[in-house]
């Protein structure tokens, strides 16, 4: 078991991650990082490290996205970090001050992170800043001072390099984010068109594993990226052409969604290989024309004329006139050539769709106002702004994973301060800047991240002691320096622990040209293992709330999440006939939201280096079955569905009342480790009524697709409801 655990997390160390590097973004490091160090040396100017400091950490703050929200996350950081520099310089005059004033600052950087993930990236960049001079004390007050002007130096350079000399073209990032959003769905769409032919199960179920939760967090980003953009500006006509491609995008995923779990259908039914083939057909061809709605999107050049969309239901229907005389075993069953007319009515919706976003793409460059006619609901993309302090209030609480945490931080960090300043170890700072590095939120991550750091940093130790060896001139360090500087920030996203290998050899070798110590490579690699140590330590030791409680929690969320949609669903089914609610979007969002947060925590589950005595295999059902029980009622809603027939809505209303109940017991079990309650007769309440009551038996002659699309809701939920019962009874 234990050969097996190391294995897994070797493997994981090693593995990287399917992204390209970010080569520009480690050139404008490099560049941030060095050039002040090359011109502070020239001039004879004492703030050498406090320059690169602000440059490269600014830099680094450039994550991406608008131009509005680099420019708010490098000036916060620019601004926390000399703050930091001045509090930490103040401090360690004062060696008494040093370990509580560690202790509150470092804690309170931590615990910026309940205003989100920027702003804990920000606040652990601060800390390290901080803890740097801490290490390094100021002579006075005027030196404290000093510190801070170099870093604020370093820190525009940084800013004036990633946000003016490279061209700005504020809505660029929008339209990058929307083109991966067309690319994500493209690769979808033609995966649906390769398994729409015959799949079996396994297949079907890798399809949505492997794209629902990507193509939702393509669209994430790109909705986040468009509200950053927008937010502020007076050019109005670009960004609400964006914002409709935005909802066609998500509005083709959802029937995309639709059309998968049909086409699934499909392939269990006989007679059906003429609309399978044609269905085929048009999803290959949409697949092209996503690709070249991503390009023009992209470029906003759309070349000559748009693509025509020769594709869509027509061929589909025709197939089906075909076969509609056809007799014996090959005849099409009822339900079959209701469903594949279903899909007939799913292409023609994607068609129109795709026809008005290859428009507003088209159009992206026309600075008139926008003047089409038909178009989806609009979709709101900023969250209401909340009260500055409710966060802060919100998670001063016991159960809070973000208090833990910078607690966790802050007390490890001031005892790898204390341990620094009594041991007189070189370079001190490293231990604790590994600390602040490698300590994450959750268990399972920050001994990822651990393994990785250490191994990268005694991979690039020997690295920059065998540099160091034969190379001795300044100028030629400086020259490599600047190289493995670039290639650390550009593989950072696609494996950490390759980023840290380039980071050592280059503050190694900083270090040694500024101190003349040609044998710091074995410093760093010794005080990286005390760092990492006292991280893991911390993270086991200090208030550590497991992942295996953490996750019965999320995946009760989404669980609740699908029940939430599927009322939803039934709602705008059951109410008055019109448009659905506009809080059918929003309910589908969070549904794919908490999905994706279930299976965060599932991966980080895994990644726990502990004794795993709870079997996976019903964890991995629920949370596989959770997105499929989704996707089968996405497949009823009534933006691509006929609304149910009034005979049968009563015996609907009963379902759908059995179905909220057991979805919330599932819920409840998952949470309390407890059996499920008995799974009432689903299918019983589909087909056991009789017509004159207004029951359900009718409604295999009402509406045979209805029928079957309900009947799939309830295989995926007697799957869960099993998976549940398996958890809390294991063999």
């Amino acid at each position: 078991m234990l050969t097996r655990r190391l294995l897994e997390h070797a493997k994981e160390v090693a593995r990287f991650a399917p992204v390209r590097p970010a080569v520009k973004a480690g050139l404008r490091a490099a560049i941030a990082t060095l050039l002040p160090v090359l011109l502070a040396s020239v001039f004879q100017l004492p703030g050498v490290i406090w320059l690169s400091v602000g440059g490269f950490n600014t830099s680094f703050a450039d994550r991406g996205g608008s131009y509005r929200s680099r420019a708010s996350s490098m000036g916060a950081v620019a601004l926390t970090c000399s703050l930091s520099v001045f509090v930490g310089g103040l401090a360690g005059i004062h060696p008494a001050l040093a370990i509580p004033v560690a202790l509150f600052w470092v804690t309170a950087c931590s615990y910026a992170g309940v205003y989100g993930a920027t702003a804990g990236f920000v606040g652990n960049i601060a800390a390290s800043a901080f803890v740097i001079s801490l290490a390094l004390p100021a002579s006075g007050l005027l030196d404290a001072f000093s510190r801070v002007g170099y870093l604020l130096a370093g820190a525009c350079w940084a800013m004036v390099l990633s946000l003016v000399l490279w061209p700005i073209r504020p809505y660029r990032p929008a339209r990058l984010a929307l083109g991966r959003c067309f690319r994500a769905l493209s690769e979808f769409v033609g995966e649906v068109a390769r398994l729409s032919t015959g799949a079996d199960g396994a297949a079907w179920q890798a399809l949505v594993q492997g794209h629902h939760g990507r193509l939702r967090e393509a669209l994430e980003e790109a909705r986040n990226t468009l509200a950053a953009t927008r937010r502020g500006r007076s050019d109005r006509a670009r960004g609400e052409r964006l914002l409709v491609l935005l909802q066609m995008a998500d509005s083709m995923f959802e029937a995309m969604i639709a059309l998968a779990d049909v086409t699934e259908s499909l392939s269990h039914g006989t007679g059906v290989r003429p609309a399978q083939e044609e269905v085929a057909r048009a999803l290959t061809a949409f697949s092209g024309t996503l690709q070249e709605l991503a390009r023009i999107t992209e470029t906003e050049s759309p070349a000559g004329q748009l693509p025509a969309l020769e594709w869509g239901p027509e061929a589909l229907r025709e197939a089906l006139a075909r076969t509609e005389n056809v007799g014996g075993s090959e005849a099409m069953r009822v339900v079959d050539r209701a469903q594949a007319l279903h899909a007939a009515r799913l292409l023609a919706q994607l068609r129109e769709f795709a026809g008005l976003a290859l428009e507003r793409a088209a159009s992206l460059a026309d600075a008139r106002p926008s003047t089409t006619g038909r178009e989806p609901p609009r979709p709101a993309l900023a969250e209401p702004r909340r009260p500055l302090l409710e966060p802060l209030r919100e998670n001063l609480t016991r159960d809070s994973v973000v208090l833990r945490h910078a607690l966790r931080v802050g007390v490890t960090t001031a005892i790898a301060v204390w341990i620094t300043a009594h041991s007189s170890l070189s370079h001190g700072y490293w231990v604790t800047i590994t600390v602040l590095t490698i300590m994450l939120p959750y268990t399972g991550p920050t001994f990822l991240k651990g393994l990785q750091r250490v191994v990268g940093t005694m991979v690039g130790g020997i690295l920059a002691a065998l540099v160091a060896a034969w190379l001795h001139d300044p100028h030629a360090i400086m020259m490599l320096a600047f190289f493995t500087v670039a290639i650390s920030v550009a593989v950072i996203s696609v494996n950490y622990g390759l980023y840290t290998i380039f980071l050592t050899v280059t503050f190694v070798l900083l270090a040694e040209v500024g101190s003349g110590d040609w044998s710091l490579a074995g410093v760093r690699i010794v005080n990286t293992l005390i760092g990492g140590a006292l991280a893991l330590a911390g993270s086991w030791l200090l208030w550590e709330r497991a992942e295996k409680e953490l996750f019965p929690e999320q995946l009760a969320a989404a669980l609740r999440a699908d029940r939430e949609y599927f009322q939803q669903v039934f709602s705008a089914w059951l109410g008055t006939p019109g448009s659905p609610d506009a809080s059918l979007g929003e309910a589908r969002r969070k549904m794919g939201l908490a999905s994706l947060n279930a299976e965060a925590s599932f991966q980080r589950l895994l990644s726990e280096p502990r004794r795993r005595t709870e079997p996976l295999e019903p964890l991995m059902t629920l949370l596989a079955y959770t997105r499929r029980f989704a996707a089968a009622v996405i497949a009823l809603s009534p933006v691509h569905h006929e609304r149910a027939p009034e005979r049968v809505r009563a015996g609907l209303e009963r379902f759908a009342s059995s179905i909220d109940q057991v979805l919330e017991d599932l819920a409840g079990a998952v949470v309390q480790g407890r059996p499920p309650m008995p799974l009432p007769d689903l299918t019983g309440l589909l087909g056991g009524e009789t017509p004159s009551t207004g029951g359900a038996t009718a409604l295999a002659a009402e509406d045979p697709l209805l029928r079957a699309q309900l009947e799939r809701v309830v295989r995926q939920l007697t799957i869960l409801h099993g998976a549940a019962s398996r958890r809390a009874s294991p063999p």
